[in-house]
């Protein structure tokens, strides 16, 4: 009986030290960062009948920058990294989308994320335009539905 709590003692043990990633030189737990991608964009946001504000967007890991509408440097670029796939890719064709109206304001983001061409037209046509117009709002706050 002895024999077979050990036997079970010692499978629990490296069965947890499986899961943790071996034991091996490496804590526990610690990862690498993944490295940050260099970012250069420009904002053009047209709300209406009122004149286009612009802005551009500079991130790379030594220096940050940013003029008008992407103000200030630090905060858009750690949250334009977090939307860099939105920013990066086309929009499903198949989505569904509510009708709705949001209101005339339109963005054009143009530029780079890392080895990624940004050429993207953001709107408040319908809902999913929406949507992504938020997320886009979210990053770049002095982007707003006015």
């Amino acid at each position: 009986m002895i024999r077979v709590r050990t036997i079970l003692a010692s499978a629990a043990t490296c069965a947890a030290l499986l899961a943790s990633g071996g034991g091996g030189g490496e804590a526990a737990g610690a990862r690498t960062p993944p490295p940050q991608r260099s970012i250069t964009l420009t904002i053009r946001f047209d709300r209406g009948a009122r004149v286009p504000l612009r802005g551009t967007l500079s991130c790379r890991p030594s220096e940050q920058g940013a003029t008008g509408i992407a103000r200030p440097a630090a905060r858009s670029c750690s949250r334009v990294r977090r939307i860099a796939g939105l920013l990066t890719s086309k929009p499903r064709e198949d989505r569904i989308c509510t009708l709705i109206y949001g209101g005339p304001q339109k963005v054009r983001v143009t530029g780079r994320i890392g080895g990624k061409r940004v050429n993207r037209r953001f709107d408040r046509t319908n809902g999913c335009e929406i949507a992504d117009y938020d997320r886009l709002a979210s990053a770049l706050p002095r982007i707003r539905a006015r």
